[in-house]
Parts: C-alpha cells; structure tokens; sequence
C-alpha cells in the first residue's frame, strides 16, 4: 500500500496539467501513486498526460460532471493511505516536498488530516491556522492543495456532488462534527497555487453555496440556532458587499462613457448618482 496517492485532475488546462506534471516527477520521494482525471480535453491534455506515462498508476480522459465529480472519480482509484489533490495548474514547491512530508508525519501524531501553509502563485504565503476548529471551519477552510487527508475518510462519504465549489470545505466540517477527526499542522510547505483571481460571479456563487450548506447543517441538527445566525449574517453581509461594488462597477463604466458621448444633462445625472453610491 502506497502511503500517499496523489490525485490531479484537469480539464483544457494544457499548460497548467504540463506545470503540474513536471513538479510531481521531479520528487526525489518516489514511492507514490499518481492518479490524473482528465475531463475529455480538446487541448493537448492528453498528449502531456501521455509524456509522463510511466510515472502514472492510472489516468482517464472522459467527460465528467464536474470538479468534484472527477476529484471523486479520482478517489475510488485511490490505494493510498493519504490524499493529495494537486490540480493542473497547481505544482509541488521543491523536489523534496514529499520526502518532507514523509519524514515529518513519520515522527508526529497521528492525523485524519495534516495540513500545511502554501504559497499563492505570486509566491505570497498563505498561512494555515495553528489549529483547527469548529468555529474556525464555520467561516473559513483548509486548501485541499497544502492538505493530506486520510483515505478511510472516503469510505464514509465522498464529496457532494451537488455543490461546484463548497464541497472540500464541506467535507471537512461534517467530518469534524460526526467523527470528531483529528487535525494536525505540519512546517512543510506543499505547493505553489494559484488564488484563483474569482469572479464577483463565482464570488456570489460560492457564497450562495456556503449558505445553503450551512442551512442544511442547521437544519440536520449539527450546528446550533446562534451558529447557524451568525456564519449566515456574515455571508449576507459579504454577498451585500458584492452586489453594491458591483452596481459601483457599472455606474463608473456608464459615467466614463457619458462623459464623452450623452448630453450633458444625462452626464450630470450619472455623475451625481456617483457620489451617491
């Protein structure tokens, strides 16, 4: 049985799928296994997946129903003890990142979960809480890209398919309420990623998502009344925020093009809704 299984999963992402690839067979950790679910590409994805082939345990290039459909997908292949999802794009820091991993996790407790920092694309530091919580887990999460999580958890439960975007941070929680899973924080830092740069779209979508998981939660009996109240008003708060800064966005274009070609009354009305917003 390997001790980690790493999952990557792609889809029209030649240059990210190439990036990530280099990375994971550079390690000089070579006793892994790698899993890539391709979503069908029409790029060339193949092509980079067929490159590395002797590195790979087991690859497929078909449609799937989205992210986290292929991450599941990718997990029923999974053999080993642990769980990386190192998506194209993604790329492990160093060439001893998982030689790091294994050695640290060798000589600390047991974890369901290890976590780490990473680093966004621009080579920032993102740092990871000391500890997690389950308050912590009601308004923020872990990346899965700087997280190895136990395969066992997997037999209980896979990621919701429902959901585009929540379900890692929904697994995480739910798993934390019903199994109480231990969480533990490691000094390696795992991978570069990339932030994502999400549209005020994906932003609303994502906040919508969260809020409805958290009603179902509630509604399930796992978060109190007063919990579910306050992680929600925070939401609504932030999907305000959105919608305003949006409205500003719009007003802004509109008053730049006034200027230059409506009559002057109309520039004067836009320039006065403005200062208003």
């Amino acid at each position: 049985m390997y001790k980690l299984s790493i999952i990557t999963i792609n889809k029209n992402n030649r240059k990210g799928l190439e990036k990530t690839c280099l990375s994971v067979v550079s390690q000089t950790y070579k006793s892994f296994e790698w899993i890539i679910i391709d979503g069908a590409s029409e790029d060339g994805s193949v092509n980079i997946i067929q490159e590395h082939i002797a590195k790979v345990n087991y690859w497929v290039s078909e449609p799937d129903s989205g992210v986290y459909n292929a991450m599941n997908k990718g997990i029923k292949r999974a053999n080993g003890e642990y769980l990386l999802f190192l998506n194209s794009g993604d790329f492990l820091l160093h060439p001893w990142t998982l030689q790091e991993f294994i050695a640290e996790i060798a000589v600390c407790e047991y974890a369901d979960v290890y976590f780490c920092d990473g680093l966004g694309s621009d080579y920032s530091l993102i740092k990871s809480p000391s500890k997690i919580t389950f308050d912590f887990l009601l308004n923020k999460t872990i990346n899965h890209q700087n997280s190895y999580t136990s395969r066992k958890l997997f037999d209980n439960e896979l990621y919701d398919e429902n959901y585009h975007i929540v379900s890692d941070w929904l697994f995480f929680i739910v798993n934390l309420i019903k199994r109480n899973i231990v969480f533990y924080r490691l000094e390696v830092k795992t991978s570069v990623y990339s932030l994502g740069g999400i549209s005020s779209t994906q932003q609303e979508k994502f906040l919508a998502e969260r809020k409805h998981a958290l009603t179902a939660l509630y509604q399930a009996g796992y978060i109190s009344n007063a919990q579910w109240k306050k992680a929600v008003s925070k939401i609504e708060y932030e999907l305000a925020s959105l919608k305003k800064s949006g409205i500003k966005f719009i007003l802004l274009l509109l008053y730049k093009i006034a200027k230059h070609l409506l009559p002057l009354g109309v520039y004067k009305l836009l320039k006065r809704l403005k200062k208003q917003t």
